[in-house]
């Protein structure tokens, strides 16, 4: 009986609560499925993957050196998890809720009703300030502030992995149906976006609040970490409270920073639009 920690836009070990719920209970399978229908969907583009794909390499790292490499797998999720059951079966299924598009809503949708089928408890857990269910936004910013607020997971000290199954290659574009990337767009992986967000805080984004709407200066001076945040290479909840902390020292430059923080919150705030 094993665990399987389905890792979707949350492609980082730190604060991933389900990898660390997994962790204390079993053998677990880190899991990435490139499904074909989001790839080939008219919202997807060549440069998303080359970031995703350097992301999930970097991710690979860090899963085997707690133990358990991360598993990937070109398909449909259902029939995945069908096959994965049938071999190992699954005690459990663990993952970050996720606002999308249609097909990631209608995909979720199907992976519940197999689950419920199959006996297979599945447990989403929230990772942005996003909440499901909610008929009004009364107070929405509030709990925004509790949830980011709440102490990042630790990390797994270790992993148990799951013997007997092939990691597999990382997809190239061609396997997905995709074009080549020619641009140079930003490299993936939860060190390179600390990196870029170290950057930022230590003097280049200290101008934000002026550089950030003109084309001239918004490349340097805005934080760049979008593609880590849609990805989740980065926590959004360690994010913030890294800006915050350092929004109280005596020499801060606040209205930057306060101004970040008001960008943080719009990422949710637009999410919850959507959910």
């Amino acid at each position: 009986m094993i665990q399987v920690v389905w890792f979707k836009r949350d492609l980082r070990v730190e604060d991933h609560a389900p990898l660390a719920a997994a962790a204390v209970r079993g053998p677990v399978l880190p899991l990435f499925i490139a499904e074909p229908s989001l790839w080939r969907a008219e919202d997807a583009d060549p440069r998303h993957w080359t970031f995703a794909r350097t992301s999930l390499e970097a991710l690979r790292g860090r899963l085997a050196a707690l133990g358990a490499p991360l598993v990937v797998r070109v398909g449909e999720v259902v029939p995945l998890l069908e096959r994965l059951h049938r071999r190992h079966p699954v005690a459990g299924l663990w993952s970050h809720e996720e606002t999308g598009n249609a097909l990631t809503y209608a995909r979720d949708r199907a992976v519940a009703a197999w689950c419920r089928a199959q006996g297979v408890p599945w447990t989403e857990i929230p990772q942005h300030g996003v909440f499901r269910r909610q008929r009004s936004r009364e107070g929405w910013a509030k709990r925004w502030e509790a949830r980011m607020a709440q102490p990042c997971t630790p990390m797994p000290g270790a992993l148990r992995p799951v013997p007997g199954i092939d990691p597999g290659p990382l997809p190239t574009h061609a396997d997905l149906g995709l074009g080549s990337d020619a641009c140079q767009g930003q490299a993936g992986g939860s060190r390179a976006g600390q990196a870029l967000f170290d950057e930022f805080l230590a003097g280049r984004g200290d101008a934000y609040h002026r550089s950030m709407s003109s084309p001239l200066t918004a490349e340097r001076g805005c934080s760049r970490l979008s593609p880590h945040l849609a990805w989740g290479t980065l926590s959004l909840r360690a994010i913030t409270q890294a800006t915050v902390v350092d929004l109280a020292r005596p020499d801060a430059p606040r209205m930057a920073r306060r101004a970040f923080l008001a960008r943080l919150h719009w990422h949710c705030h637009f999410m919850q639009k959507l959910e």
